[in-house]
């Protein structure tokens, strides 16, 4: 698994590009959502539409993020989730808990405040 992270104001997007499985996958996602969290960005934006599979360790570490953004006051977004992420996610219940977009623009601007600090380069 690959992840593309951008930075800037209050939002990280994080592309993340293969499968989202237990093992190293999650532990680099894991770490990545902790290194944006820890400095500032607590808006994640998490794009899955290069994202083909993830197992249940890849669920949970997804929820964690919303858990931990959620707790330092900013939120996650989804953006194009892939066919199987986004029907896995309505199988465990959790699609509702999160605000799913068609584009990062729509995903930045639905993050308020901090859109004014963003723009995609």
């Amino acid at each position: 698994m690959d992840l593309d992270i951008k930075q800037e104001g209050k939002i990280c997007t994080l592309k993340v590009k293969g499968q989202l499985k237990s093992g190293e996958p999650v532990i680099q996602f894991d770490a990545a959502v902790q290194a944006a969290l820890s400095s500032g960005h607590i808006f994640l934006i998490l794009d899955l539409e290069a994202m083909p599979y993830l197992d249940s360790s890849g669920i949970g570490a997804i929820v964690d993020a919303l858990r931990n953004a959620t707790k330092a006051g900013g939120d996650v977004k989804l953006v194009n989730p892939s066919p199987f992420a986004s029907k896995t996610f309505k199988m465990v219940g959790i699609l509702n808990l999160f605000a799913v977009h068609m584009s990062q623009t729509d995903a930045v601007v639905a993050c308020g405040s901090a859109r004014s600090e963003f723009s995609e380069g």
